[in-house]
C-alpha cells in the first residue's frame, strides 16, 4: 500500500492535533540540544500553554516546521508506515541539486540509501555531500539491533508525493537497513495531509 491508497481508504489513520505533532517534534529537538550542550534552560514542550508559544519555540529551532504548520492547515494523523510507504517517501523539499536532493535524481529516500549502499567509499561520498552520511550508516546499524522508536514527520501536499519534513537521516537509515536485507518491523510517523 502506498500513502495515496491509505488516504483513499482512510485505513490506519489515527487523527491527532497539530499541537501533539509540534510538542513531539519540539521534545525531540530539545532532547537533542540537551545531548549536545550543558544547561537546562531549554523549554519543556509540555509546559508551553499556548499554540503560539509552541510554534515560536519550534520554528526557532527548525525553520522547515513553518512549512509544515503554515497558514493553510494540514490534517494530522498518527500512522505506522508500511515498508513500501517508507521506501517511496521523498526527502525534504528544496532545490533539486541541494542537500538531500543532491544525492538522488528522483528524491526518494530509498534512492539515497541505494547510493550509500553502492558507494565504494562512503567516507568519500560523505565528504562530497552536505549531509552526514556516516550518521546514516550508524543509524542503519542501530536499526538492525532494535526497532526504531522515533517518529518521522511526513507531509503530503496536494498531488505531490509525500515527503519527510523531519527525520530524513532516520528514514534513509531505515531504507539502508532494508536494502542490506534487514527485516521491516514498522516505522511510526506523524502524517500531515494538506489538500
Amino acid at each position: 500500500m502506498n500513502i495515496e491508497e491509505r488516504l483513499d481508504t482512510r485505513r490506519g489513520l489515527d487523527p491527532v492535533s497539530p499541537d501533539e505533532v509540534m510538542r513531539y517534534w519540539l521534545r525531540e529537538e530539545v532532547g537533542d540540544e540537551r545531548d549536545d550542550a550543558s544547561g537546562d534552560d531549554r523549554p519543556d514542550p509540555d509546559e508551553l500553554a499556548t499554540e503560539p508559544a509552541l510554534r515560536e519555540e519550534l520554528f526557532e529551532r527548525k525553520p522547515i516546521a513553518e512549512r509544515a504548520f503554515a497558514a493553510e492547515p494540514a490534517d494530522w494523523y498518527r500512522v505506522d508506515l508500511s515498508e513500501h510507504e517508507l521506501r517511496d517517501l521523498r526527502v525534504v523539499v528544496g532545490p533539486h541539486d541541494e542537500d538531500w536532493r543532491a544525492l538522488t535524481d528522483d528524491d526518494r529516500v530509498e534512492s539515497i540509501a541505494e547510493r550509500i549502499r553502492d558507494a565504494e567509499d562512503v567516507e568519500k561520498l560523505d565528504a562530497e555531500t552536505p549531509k552526514d552520511l556516516r550518521e546514516v550508516v550508524e543509524m542503519a546499524d542501530e536499526i538492525a539491533r532494535e526497532r526504531p522508536e522515533s517518529r518521522l514527520i511526513v507531509l503530503k501536499e496536494g498531488d505531490d508525493p509525500a515527503y519527510v519534513v523531519d527525520g530524513n537521516h532516520r528514514a534513509v537509515a531505515h531504507a539502508l537497513h532494508l536494502l542490506r536485507g534487514g527485516e521491516f518491523e514498522g516505522q511510526p510517523a506523524y502524517l500531515g495531509i494538506r489538500e
